[in-house]
């Protein structure tokens, strides 16, 4: 199993253990568009991987904090952005706003990741999933 770590000079704190079963992968625009950090720093690890966890409850994170609202104007609404589509389970999510940033607990940077209203493409069920992103953290592979 691997963990994912803060990567930020001095912290270095576990942010969650990773399920492999949970990566899904978005567009290699996804990380100007929401404004996340691209300095992974495991070294080899391709430019074009765009890895995010899925994370359906905020208490599966080990340490993780959370912003205020990321305004509208930043980001603004993705609900015709099909670009922005993942599979998770059994379905095909969409992302239809990104709500909040997710930081590191412990020294308070990122982001890391974010919180973001999701819609089911089968059924138009909506729910909230946080989205962590795999290259703006260091991954310890343990053995």
């Amino acid at each position: 199993m691997s963990r994912a770590t803060c990567l930020f000079d001095g912290c270095r704190s576990t942010v969650i253990a990773i399920d492999e079963n949970n990566i899904v992968s978005l567009p290699e625009g996804a990380y100007s568009q929401f404004k996340l950090l691209e300095n992974r720093a495991e070294p080899g690890a391709p430019s074009s991987e765009s890895n995010f966890l899925v994370v359906p409850d905020v208490w599966d994170f080990d340490n993780v904090g959370v912003s205020r609202d990321i305004p509208s104007s930043l980001l603004g609404d993705l609900g015709d952005k099909d670009e922005f589509t993942f599979v998770y389970g059994d379905s095909s999510w969409k992302i239809k706003k990104c709500l909040k940033y997710l930081i590191c607990a412990d020294c308070d940077k990122g982001p890391i990741g974010l919180i973001c209203q999701v819609q089911d493409q089968a059924n138009d069920e909506e729910k909230v999933m946080h989205l962590l992103s795999l290259r703006s953290l260091q991954i310890v592979r343990k053995n």
